[in-house]
């Protein structure tokens, strides 16, 4: 999946826009986990946003946690939390592995940039 579409299902390309440049700007700062007091997945098993493999069932239980993500208040904010602490294993903010690795090559790209 290219990172163009994730974040269209994700988050409006200008929230999108957000999230990369506060990443960007506080990466080498300790990350903010107050969200995690009112995130969707505080009361959910935590094995589903674990999956082992990428294949078979795996897929299943990656959208299941995905669909949580979607309606929570702090997807943002997790996302953010995951890309800062380099979080790479996971469902954090809506985002697989793969989607994170993708997200994060942007962003440094983007802080490389401005060096």
């Amino acid at each position: 999946m290219n990172t163009e579409s994730f974040v269209g299902n994700l988050l409006e390309p200008s929230m999108f826009e957000r999230v990369a440049r506060r990443v960007s700007e506080r990466a080498d700062q300790d990350p903010d986990v107050s969200w995690r007091s009112h995130a969707s997945c505080r009361d959910t098993d935590p094995d589903l946003f674990f999956p082992v493999g990428t294949t078979g069932l795996a897929v299943t239980q990656i959208d299941e946690a995905k669909a949580v993500c979607m309606g929570c208040s702090a997807q943002v904010q997790c996302l953010e939390f995951a890309l800062i602490a380099n979080q790479d294993t996971g469902v954090w903010g809506g985002s697989s592995e793969e989607e994170r690795r993708q997200l994060r090559r942007k962003y440094l790209s983007r802080r490389r940039s401005r060096l």
